[in-house]
């Protein structure tokens, strides 16, 4: 199995993805595990792996084509392309337009049921859509975001590819089914946010 391949406290270091932003926000306190003051925030890293297999279990309940992941971070493109395409979901990768889930005359016309973003700030037009639509929203979100329209928060560093990478990666284990699991054992997590990937 894939997770002993990777040993996840360690990556979850290496990644950054403990690393929160130097922000004060309320609804965060339940996920840090210590603030650096005037620096960043560092987040609880059992809670971050708690949180990913919840946000698996649910988009689990989904068909995988009727979920829709949408990223914006140029440095995540690998992992976001990689994910996509091991779990055959729907991805908006770069500017969303927003209408993209309400407008059926537009060219890239989504009908989700569930959406899956990573970052709540940059990814604002696809919420609202998702908002308008009554669907579900699992986002990743650092300390600094808004999270009152998210369904399931997974806390985490969303201003990195790697770290990005390492959760969607961590969120494929998890969603995985026993063919996926066997194109998982193939790959190593680098080659996952680092090129695109054959399935």
């Amino acid at each position: 199995m894939v997770f002993k391949k990777i040993d996840k406290l360690e990556a979850y270091k290496t990644y950054g993805t403990r690393i929160g932003a130097n922000a004060n926000n309320k609804a965060f306190e339940r996920f840090v595990f210590k603030k650096i003051p005037n620096k960043f925030t560092i987040l609880n890293i059992k809670l971050i792996d708690e949180r990913i297999k919840l946000a698996a279990k649910f988009l689990s309940g989904y068909k995988r084509k009727d979920i829709l992941l949408v990223s914006t971070l140029d440095s995540a493109y690998y992992a976001v392309y990689n994910f996509s395409k091991l779990m055959n979901v729907s991805v908006n990768f770069g500017r969303y337009l927003a209408g993209s889930m309400t407008n059926v005359s537009y060219k890239n016309f989504f009908e989700p049921k569930a959406l899956l973003i990573t970052d709540p700030k940059a990814n604002r037009r696809a919420i609202n859509d998702a908002k308008k639509i009554n669907i579900p929203i699992v986002g990743i979100a650092n300390t600094d975001n808004s999270t009152s329209f998210l369904d399931i928060i997974i806390p985490g560093n969303n201003k990195s590819g790697n770290s990005i990478g390492l959760i969607l990666f961590l969120l494929a284990v998890n969603m995985s089914r026993k063919e996926e699991r066997e194109k998982i054992d193939k790959i190593s997590l680098e080659d996952f946010v680092s090129k695109e990937l054959e399935f």
